[in-house]
């Protein structure tokens, strides 16, 4: 007896062959296809290679070397284009640290109110898509753009870096603000609008209650991002940290930079260990 060929049999109980899947399949393709002609184009228009890379190092090592030792003097009789670095320090450290707070200040109390408003379960869609696409028109400046342009219409100082830190962050928080509002429960907002309750009482009693704990700790990691992002915003005129390392880096007293810079690093990773373990208990 002859045996039976089972493989009609068992093809016939195979399923077809899914089209979606074959779809999605295909455009994971197309799509790694596309970013990775993107990286080529990249590599190339950058002219990025080892060699490129090798032949940089000499001069790395021998910036690295300018900054090393950083400068520690207190002593000011040295005739010198600026005080030392130590003597500056506080003073560039406390300015940076009231630009990023009054900054993200402004930032979250703006957002707070746009991001009611971007949601889409808590207001009609006349109003929350137009705001949407302003908080998204916002975050598309970057924010040393911003610093520049309050530069130019107002003039040095700390005030160019809170506005700009200020509407950056309306921005970035009114999205993710409007975020956490979209994913509340419904319960609680339903049984007030069925009491009678008005739009304020309700995003009070059936909102805030669900969503507090996120939207500080949201606040808290965009503060650290303002602060990191106050001591760049020197490079175009803003009072704190970062104006003073351009400054010294202009004179060309680069034991100076390394001090700013050391400076800089100490507080940022300060600043984010603080609000790290403010963050861990919000959750």
């Amino acid at each position: 007896m002859e045996p039976t060929n089972s493989k009609p049999f068992l093809s016939a109980l195979a399923p077809p062959p899914d089209p979606a899947r074959t779809w999605r399949r295909a455009g994971w393709m197309l799509i790694g296809a596309l970013t990775l002609a993107a990286l080529v184009w990249s590599v190339i228009g950058t002219e990025t290679s080892l060699a490129s890379l090798r032949r940089a190092l000499p001069n790395t090592g021998d910036f690295l070397h300018r900054l090393w030792p950083p400068d520690l003097t207190w002593d000011t009789s040295e005739a010198r284009p600026f005080s030392p670095p130590l003597r500056l320090a506080a003073a560039a450290v406390a300015i940076t640290l009231q630009i990023s707070l009054l900054g993200t200040a402004l930032g979250a109390a703006g957002a707070l109110l746009l991001g009611l408003l971007a949601s889409e379960n808590l207001t009609p869609h006349w109003m929350h898509h137009p705001i949407k696409v302003f908080l998204a028109l916002v975050r598309s400046l970057p924010i040393i753009l911003l610093a520049l342009l309050f530069v130019a219409a107002i003039g040095l100082g700390p005030m160019p870096g809170v506005l700009a830190v200020a509407v950056h962050s309306l921005g970035m928080l009114g999205k993710l603000y409007a975020e956490e509002f979209e994913v509340t429960e419904s319960g609680t907002w339903e049984a007030l609008d069925s009491a009678g309750a008005n739009w304020f009482q309700k995003i009070r009693f059936a909102v805030w209650p669900q969503t507090a704990r996120q939207i500080l700790s949201l606040t808290l990691f965009r503060f650290e991002m303002n602060l990191r992002e106050s001591a760049v915003l020197g490079l175009v005129g803003v009072a704190g940290l970062g104006l003073w390392i351009e400054n010294y880096r202009r004179a060309f007293d680069y034991h100076s930079v390394a001090t700013m810079v050391v400076v800089t690093m100490l507080v940022v990773l300060a600043v984010d260990q603080a609000t790290f373990h403010i963050r861990r208990r919000l959750k």
